[in-house]
């Protein structure tokens, strides 16, 4: 396992569910690896990315309440993170 630059404790390989809050409700992605040491939580850049752009996506199509998926499930629909945001990028929104 490799050990954390800041703390030099050992990362812990984890799965959680990711809570954010969007205009308009709550997004809970389910199943999201993490690794965690002793002073931080990491998830990997990737998943991030296609979280926030998830985020976007119901943000701009006026989604309200609470909405869960998998992590598996969106990276199956959105395969790279991008696929999320370029048709906003392209329509200037």
């Amino acid at each position: 396992m490799a050990a954390c630059v800041r703390c030099g404790g050992e990362y812990t390989h984890m799965t959680k569910t990711h809570n954010a809050s969007f205009n308009g409700g709550s997004l809970a992605v389910m199943e999201v690896p993490f690794r965690k040491c002793e002073c931080e939580t990491v998830m990997d850049l990737s998943d991030g990315a296609l979280v926030d752009g998830y985020k976007l996506l119901l943000e701009r199509n006026g989604i309200i309440g609470k909405v869960e998926v998998s992590l598996a499930r969106l990276k199956e629909r959105y395969p790279r993170p991008m696929d999320l945001l370029v048709p906003f990028i392209q329509s200037g929104q």
